[in-house]
């Protein structure tokens, strides 16, 4: 088998694990973690349940992968922004697109999910605490290019807190509007990331 074959093939099995993580992905806000079963997935994906388990093992690994990704894109986000204006400005450049994000039905859902499986489930909880940390220490490195920080840790979380919980609130209001809570989520990370 030449060099090229082997791409396509390696490509061809990239493919099917995207297809397979969005359709478990889907499954997971459809059905919750429990309520979705390999099959459901392998169906919503178009692809024979056995073919499933020659990428993943369990629903646990995908939720895995679906994080994994989550991070990738946060670093990268942090990277692009950090490109136009470094540190707290950067932050602050970067928070539409946050916001956006975070408070996305479909993704909200899907964090809330995990999240509580994550309440039920050590391995779920310990992927999700890996994750926070490489996030937690990225985005502090961030920060830190505009000087000390005092409370540094406490002023992520606090932070972090408010992100996602307007990713909460975006399910319980959908008529959240983005456009006004921005300038006010701006002046507040503003002032919570103002260095010494």
């Amino acid at each position: 088998m030449g060099q090229g074959s082997q791409s396509a093939i390696c490509a061809d099995g990239n493919d099917r694990r995207t297809k397979l993580l969005h359709a478990a992905e889907r499954c997971f806000v459809e059905s919750g973690f429990h309520g979705a079963r390999m099959a459901q997935i392998a169906r919503a994906a178009k692809m024979s349940p056995g073919l499933i388990y020659h990428y993943f093992e369990s629903k646990e690994q995908m939720i895995a992968e679906i994080i994994r990704a989550h991070v990738e894109e946060k670093l990268a986000a942090f990277e692009r922004h950090q490109a136009e204006a470094q540190g707290t400005s950067g932050v602050v450049n970067g928070l539409a697109e946050g916001i956006a994000s975070t408070t996305d039905p479909f993704w909200s859902s899907l964090t809330l999910e995990i999240t509580a499986e994550a309440t039920r489930n050590d391995a779920v909880a310990c992927i999700i605490r890996e994750a926070e940390a490489t996030l937690h220490e990225n985005f502090k490195a961030v920060l830190l290019k505009d000087g000390h920080i005092p409370d540094l840790d406490n002023r992520v979380e606090v932070f972090v807190a408010l992100i996602q919980g307007l990713g909460i609130r975006a399910i319980r209001n959908p008529d959240l509007d983005r456009d006004a809570i921005l300038p006010l989520v701006r002046r507040i990370t503003e002032d919570l990331f103002r260095p010494e």
